[in-house]
């Protein structure tokens, strides 16, 4: 019987290797083909082009450090969360359209605007600004500053405001990297600033921290 060597079974074969890369050319191909709805030959043809040179671009993105010794293709995500999150985050944004619309609609408009700040315990980068980004998609919320661990963020009501710092969308991001994370260990050291001088006097220490 043929016996396998040591050093075959330390190279994983081509689409375990570049599994990644597959699961993306694949995904942005899906989404070409649901945004244009075009399932004849030359639309799918400039698709192709548009994903490989997509894909090709992400690849070189992969070796640039997000910060001192940081890398994207260092933190692994699990797909699956990721093919879990995603509907999850557009149901968000549905309901916090409707949401909105009722308060833009509603005679009062009871709207009371403030910007939170936060602590995040995302695992890295990648996290926060998946974060920051699913925030400033969900409508009523705006990511106004990541830096560091803090989020500064405007929020236009209470009930969106107590969403957001429920910990709840920021457990879902870091159980894309994570295997376990809850709520109850997400959003550290809330700060609720009101509109006015508060807010403005706030952003200036923030950037005199930054200098």
């Amino acid at each position: 019987m043929a016996q396998i060597s040591s050093g075959d079974r330390s190279h994983p074969g081509f689409l375990v290797q570049h599994r990644g890369i597959i699961i993306q050319a694949v995904l942005l191909m899906a989404l070409w083909l649901v945004l244009s709805g075009r399932f004849y030959p030359e639309p799918i043809f400039y698709g192709i082009i548009s994903v490989a040179f997509v894909v090709w671009l992400n690849m070189g993105v992969r070796h640039i450090p997000l910060s001192s010794g940081e890398y994207l293709s260092g933190h692994q995500i699990y797909f699956s969360r990721l093919l879990l999150y995603i509907p999850w985050l557009l149901w968000q944004i549905a309901k916090s359209a409707a949401f909105v619309a009722y308060l833009t609609l509603h005679p009062r408009m009871p709207i009371n605007p403030m910007v939170v700040t936060f602590e995040s315990r995302l695992p890295n980068p990648i996290a926060k600004v998946i974060l920051g980004n699913s925030i400033s998609l969900t409508p009523g919320t705006l990511t106004l500053d990541i830096y560091e661990n803090q989020f500064t963020v405007h929020a236009i009501v209470d009930e969106v405001e107590e969403d957001l710092v429920s910990g709840d969308m920021e457990s879902r991001v870091g159980r894309l990297y994570l295997r376990r994370c809850t709520p109850e260990e997400m959003c550290n050291g809330v700060c609720i600033l009101k509109r006015g001088k508060e807010i403005k006097k706030a952003m200036e220490h923030q950037e005199e921290d930054k200098a």
